[in-house]
């Protein structure tokens, strides 16, 4: 690989920025597209190709960690002359568009231009941060041939983290498939031997010269680090990279502010318009390389169904497509089958739930049943005709992500089934409680009716639910009939308070509370003259016990008035005597 020595923002540059200012007007968004990456690259390239361009040139639009979703949407417009005047502007919305394309028309009098007048063009890839994985971001950059434009945060550059969660990977990934085409093992195809690539690094917050040569420092020390890190392909006629250029054919630092990075993807720092401009490629080169990465196996989640319709989603990764006949046959005589079978199974289902899937079949859970049983075995009669299929793991696969997407879908509906019973079992809920008497018992009838109404919805709702286990992962029941419980209560305490601050409710009056007290009396019938007088009382302070044992009243507790505290009753009674 060639490696150049990086551009400084100032000098030799500034021409070329005016040059590339003076085309610019010539450029216009030709289609935008939603699909997946880097597949969706193929559209945006044929799309290119129906407009007249004869060369093709791809890039990918990669941002660090820490810039925001409402930057990466500005700088995508800004930094490609996206001025939303354009008949297919509005198309290229950041988070949405994966990719799209832009026409450049060439000028008649360039040296270089195509003779026929076709002009080139440039798709640009955008995968979003967050939602993109990374084996995708990784994919991307290896179908556009290693050319990325990178938004480098100045958060990201001044703590050193944040920098590569999307651009490391791809790198590693480049630099294994380019080894790979050059061994001539078949992993990077051909189309990456010999194409030159260009990094574009774009510091936000960076005005200056200066600025911009002090975030380029920090952008090279992280770089280097981050080289170090990453699994480098292992060959004799290839050396370990271990910056930047070693990498990338060109690199350009710019700022924020810049204008028409499109026109600067030029490897060698020409017009990237030309005929013979490094990265100008035919467009059906440009779409094998999309192709070959597909078929290399460097996207996952790609198997034989492909995301049909957009709305199959294919949930695990499927076996990688080999050279062997019968996995081929299989994928391309079972992969429309398996649609159909989907399909069918899901217009039985939706004739009996209506388009909306809101009318309530009371036996929904056995109608599921019975129409993904009537899909498989449609679709395992179809595929045994063919005995060679029966030991294909493709065609074992095909079934398997069939019977997970009629759950997927089949969920769906079932969702809208329970909530159109939960609103039909609230109505009949309420009519339930507009019978009721008001009277000062009211508060239990309406707990009564609420109990009978959720007893209903409980025994409709399991009748919706499957016997399959795969139904496993769909909304419980229990957190469906605790939304119905918690709903119910909530109406019931809201009409109690309207009907007690109306004044038609009264609840029933309290009741006093009476108290009653025991108690257990040690001699009801008097004292035992079979004991002593200081006996009967010894723990009693009150009981006046004189050194002599007598118990007489003396004179001064008479006069004082206190001498009652000192008499013991006694009975006088004959049969209150207790006598041996």
């Amino acid at each position: 690989m060639i490696s150049k020595p990086n551009r400084s923002p100032r000098g030799p540059i500034l021409p070329f920025l005016l040059l590339l200012l003076s085309t610019a007007d010539a450029s216009h968004v030709v289609s935008g597209t939603t699909a997946r990456l880097p597949m969706s690259l193929s559209t945006v390239i044929q799309d290119l190709e129906a407009e007249g361009a004869s060369y093709v040139t791809t890039a990918a639009f990669l941002t660090s960690q820490s810039v925001r979703r409402s930057t990466c949407s500005s700088l995508l417009r800004s930094l490609f002359s996206i001025s939303g005047e354009g008949d297919h502007d509005d198309e290229v919305i950041y988070g949405e568009t994966t990719a799209f394309g832009k026409k450049l028309d060439d000028d008649d009098d360039d040296e270089g231009s195509d003779a026929d007048g076709g002009g080139s063009g440039v798709a640009i890839a955008c995968p979003s941060r967050g939602e993109a994985t990374v084996s995708e971001v990784s994919s991307t950059v290896v179908a556009c041939g290693g050319t990325v434009v990178y938004v480098a945060d100045e958060v990201d550059l001044g703590r050193g983290e944040g920098l590569f969660d999307a651009l490391g990977p791809a790198v590693e990934r480049l630099l294994a498939a380019r080894a790979a085409a050059e061994s001539g093992d078949g992993g990077g195809g051909t189309t990456l031997k010999h194409r030159p690539s260009t990094l574009i690094v774009v510091f936000t917050g960076a005005a200056s010269a200066a600025e911009i040569e002090s975030s380029r420092r920090l952008f090279e020390a992280s770089a280097a680090k981050m080289l170090r890190s990453i699994i480098q392909p292992v060959a004799a006629t290839s050396h370990r990279a271990t910056k930047l250029s070693d990498v990338f054919d060109r690199i350009e630092y710019v700022s924020s502010n810049e204008k028409d990075v499109d026109m600067q993807l030029c490897p060698a720092g020409g017009k990237v318009g030309r005929k013979n401009s490094p990265s100008a490629r035919e467009p059906a080169e440009v779409a094998g390389s999309v192709r070959t990465v597909v078929e290399a196996g460097l996207v996952e989640n790609v198997g034989p169904m492909v995301e049909m319709a957009a709305k199959v989603p294919v949930k695990q990764a499927c076996p990688r497509l080999t050279g062997n006949a019968v996995d081929l046959a299989a994928a391309r005589v079972l992969g429309p089958l398996a649609k159909t079978c989907l399909e069918e199974c899901l217009s039985l289902v939706r004739t009996s739930c209506g388009a909306d899937g809101k009318k309530v079949v009371p036996e929904f859970g056995s109608l599921c049943d019975a129409s993904v049983s009537r899909a498989l075995r449609d679709f395992d009669a179809a595929a045994s005709k063919t005995k060679r299929f029966q030991k294909s793991p493709v065609a074992k696969r095909i079934r398997a992500d069939l019977l997970e997407n009629l759950h997927s879908e089949l969920s769906d509906v079932y969702d809208v089934q329970v909530s159109a019973l939960q609103a039909a079992a609230f109505d009949a809920f309420r009519a339930r409680l507009n019978k009721l008497r008001i009277t000062p018992n009211l508060a239990n009838d309406m707990n009564d009716a609420a109990k009978t109404s959720l007893d209903e919805f409980a025994t409709a709702a399991k009748k919706l639910r499957p016997s399959s286990s795969a139904s496993a992962s769909w909304t419980g029941l229990s957190d469906q009939i605790a939304n119905v419980r918690t709903k119910f209560a909530r109406h019931n305490a809201e009409r109690l308070l309207a009907a007690r601050a109306s004044g038609q409710f009264r609840p029933v009056p309290r009741k006093g509370v009476t108290v009653g007290m025991h108690w257990l009396l040690p001699k009801p019938f008097g004292n035992d003259y079979r004991q002593e007088p200081w006996l009967e009382h010894t723990a009693d302070d009150l009981v006046f016990a004189p050194v002599d044992g007598v118990t007489d009243v003396g004179g001064g507790d008479v006069r004082t008035g206190d001498w009652r505290k000192g008499v013991v009753p006694a009975p006088t009674s004959g049969e209150m005597m207790y006598l041996k």
